[in-house]
């Protein structure tokens, strides 16, 4: 398989949310959870008009089966927010969530209880070196240490933990389009809907937050709203057509452009760790997607097989 269209989708939508969430968290670093619950009710208010037409249309996937895929996508996105507050730095941060793809891979392999295919693997653990090289290169060198080793473990443990859970989740998706069909408009809107009442645990510090917003930060959040939507909404179209692993490979790609797209943009500067990295996840991507296509058996022509 090589990029489709869908794919292009989800760099543009995604490499657009993550730098307006880069700007945001920049200005606002305690606006994540609000910026984050925006997101889902915007997504939810959307799905709710025009996917569920008012109610008047019922899901084609029991609601009953969306509960731990909603569970493991809250948990995940909820807990990502919170690793800002424990002070891990941000080097360490970043290339364990770089090891998304292998980690996507493994957990793959061990439920499907199959090898995984020597093109995927190798692309898999190459662009996840590449984007950890080039995160290394733009991390901070003079961070300072604000935590306890405490808050560093907790932070660490939820990291890690956050790694599998959207591993899992991923599968969960996959497992829901093959026994029900594929439905990606109500999959995005039920997994957003139905989390809506646990923001509720946070309410005090969601109305905090939003009155001490100036109208610019608004007005990026209205912008990274719409542009989470679009990114959401490719990922959830490309999940209906790559298996869970191609889709992380891809998102992990994705985190790659945006951290080029943020050195430049920020920092207007490259270090040799970004071009070590660079060529790494070119040749990763490469592997992934095109390796050994070349030996593939060639079709035997009527004129061949006659002689």
């Amino acid at each position: 398989m090589g990029f489709s269209q869908t794919t292009a989708h989800v760099l543009l939508g995604c490499c657009s949310s993550a730098f307006l969430m880069e700007i945001l968290m920049a200005r606002k670093p305690s606006s994540a959870n609000l910026v984050t619950f925006l997101q889902f009710f915007f997504i939810s208010l959307y799905g709710f008009v025009f996917t569920a037409k008012l109610g008047k249309v019922s899901p084609k996937i029991p609601l009953k089966e969306y509960i731990i895929l909603v569970t493991l996508f809250f948990l995940t996105t909820v807990a990502n927010n919170y690793v800002y507050a424990l002070h891990v730095p941000s080097t360490l941060h970043m290339i364990i969530r770089s090891a998304s793809s292998p980690a996507s891979m493994l957990v793959y392999c061990c439920v499907k209880r199959q090898k995984p295919k020597l093109n995927n693997a190798i692309g898999s653990v190459l662009i996840s070196v590449g984007v950890a090289l080039a995160m290394y290169g733009g991390a901070p060198t003079n961070e300072e240490n604000k935590g306890t080793f405490l808050y560093w473990c907790i932070g660490v443990t939820i990291l890690w933990t956050t790694l599998f859970t959207g591993v899992f989740a991923g599968l969960q998706q996959e497992r829901l389009y093959s026994q029900y069909g594929k439905h990606p408009d109500e999959m995005l809107f039920y997994t957003h809907a139905i989390p809506l009442p646990l923001f509720l645990g946070i309410y005090p510090q969601l109305v905090d937050t939003s009155s001490d917003l100036s109208w610019d930060t608004w007005l990026l959040i209205s912008l990274n709203i719409l542009s989470q939507f679009y990114c959401t909404h490719s990922v959830h179209e490309l999940a209906t057509k790559e298996t869970s692993v191609t889709v992380t490979f891809i998102l992990t790609l994705r985190k790659f452009i945006s951290l080029l797209i943020s050195s430049v943009v920020f920092k207007n500067s490259l270090t040799i760790y970004h071009v070590i990295g660079t060529i790494i996840v070119a040749i990763g991507t490469y592997v992934y997607f095109d390796y050994f296509s070349g030996r593939r058996q060639k079709p035997v022509s009527m004129k061949t097989k006659a002689n």
